[in-house]
């Protein structure tokens, strides 16, 4: 009999678990390997796509760094090509050359413009 204050014990019986039949625990086995593997193959994939995209992005990033400075250097090249030109252009050098080397003289007189007075 139980003493007052004293929860009574389950029998023996009750607390041992249940035996499953052994094919069904190794099915839950396979299954669970499976499961396992499964996991595991699919968390290699994406670890594996997730470095060669890392890859990919910094390759990218390195060719982009390299064609900006190769604008950046083809920028300064045209400006000192354009300089050049002007230089080359101007009128003063191209009025020196005309009588250092040409032997050409500059009118005393700028030209004057006739106009056409009679229209057709």
């Amino acid at each position: 009999m139980a003493a007052r204050g004293i929860i009574p014990e389950p029998p023996i019986d009750e607390l041992l678990p249940t035996k499953e039949p052994t094919a069904l625990v190794k099915q839950r086995r396979l299954l669970n390997r499976w499961s396992i593997f499964a996991l595991v193959f699919v968390s290699a994939i994406f670890t594996v796509l997730y470095v060669s995209n890392v890859i990919a992005v910094k390759k990218l990033l390195v060719e982009t760094d390299a064609l900006k400075r190769s604008i950046d250097s083809l920028r300064t090249v045209n400006e000192s090509l354009r300089t050049e030109s002007y230089r080359l252009q101007s009128a003063e050098r191209i009025t020196r050359i005309a009588q250092e080397k040409l032997g050409l003289i500059p009118p005393p007189q700028a030209p004057t413009v006739l106009e056409d007075t009679e229209k057709k």
